[in-house]
């Protein structure tokens, strides 16, 4: 983010500098592992062959809306006397009572409507995940960006090395999650089962975001530099123009001395016997 600093001669110098608004996602830290800790009760409850996993999936969405439900709660008390909503508040509602209802035991095979329903809180959690970690994502950002675009193909590759039973170790995943990401499709590892193939499609749409982001970082790192050199230029214009008008003034002082100094003594040559 671009910080102003302003020197002797009153000039506004800009400079860039690291942005902490990119770090205050951590603000709500409650509520960021309450929306990751809905990926893993998803895929409990789509492991539809183990009982055990899919009562622990029940569980921990349980766990989620509780976490969601305090969170929300604080967000809505810190807000109250504020004459506009925090719009964000509706769509944590919205997932609340979703998670609210995928505790609710149902049978071991999905129909339709539930399909609907679970892909539907999916999305709806992948979009609250995605405002709240890339929306104060800025062209200054881009060692950040990076940095968040590995830890989310790290991820992922231990997400496909979890879900698919092609991928034999954790590179594998990685490299499935690296082409997944791109929307490459080599074609020697795909997704085969329900469960990777969903990862599969919310991967590529965080991945889009993603690769825009860095991308559009990227191109504003050339155009950021440029336009820090016709700055640069401006302000050193702005600064011998202030010596000019210095040096006009300081000599405007000087003959309006001298001019006084050359009445006085007329003055008094006047008045003198």
């Amino acid at each position: 983010m671009r910080q102003h600093k302003v020197d002797a001669n009153g000039i506004v110098e800009l400079e860039y500098g690291l942005s902490a608004n990119f770090f205050t996602w951590f603000s709500r830290p409650i509520l960021l592992f309450g929306l990751l800790l809905s990926i893993p009760a998803f895929y409990l409850l789509l492991a539809q062959e183990n009982a055990q996993g899919r009562m622990i999936g029940h569980v921990l969405y349980g766990v989620v809306a509780l976490i969601l439900f305090a969170d929300t709660l604080w967000q809505w008390q810190a807000h109250r006397k504020q004459k506009t909503r925090h719009g964000k508040l509706i769509l944590d509602v919205v997932i609340i009572l979703g998670c609210i209802a995928s505790i609710i035991p149902t049978e071991v095979q999905w129909g339709m409507l539930e399909w609907l329903f679970r892909l539907g809180l999916c999305a709806v959690i992948l979009l609250r995940i995605a405002t709240l970690i890339l929306q104060h994502m800025q062209p200054s950002h881009l060692v950040q960006v990076i940095v968040l675009a590995i830890i989310m193909l790290s991820t992922a590759g231990a997400g496909f090395y979890w879900l698919e039973p092609r991928v034999g170790n954790y590179a594998d995943g990685v490299w499935l999650a690296f082409t997944t990401v791109a929307t490459v499709g080599y074609g020697d590892i795909v997704p085969s089962t329900p469960a990777s193939k969903i990862f599969a499609v919310f991967i590529v749409l965080l991945g889009y975001a993603m690769f825009s982001i860095v991308t559009a970082n990227i191109a504003a790192l050339f155009v950021g530099e440029e336009e820090e050199e016709f700055e640069r230029q401006l302000h050193d214009d702005i600064r011998a123009l202030h010596q000019e008008v210095s040096a006009l003034r300081e000599e405007l002082r000087l003959q309006d001395q001298l001019l006084n100094a050359y009445l006085q003594r007329a003055d008094k040559e006047n008045h003198s016997p």
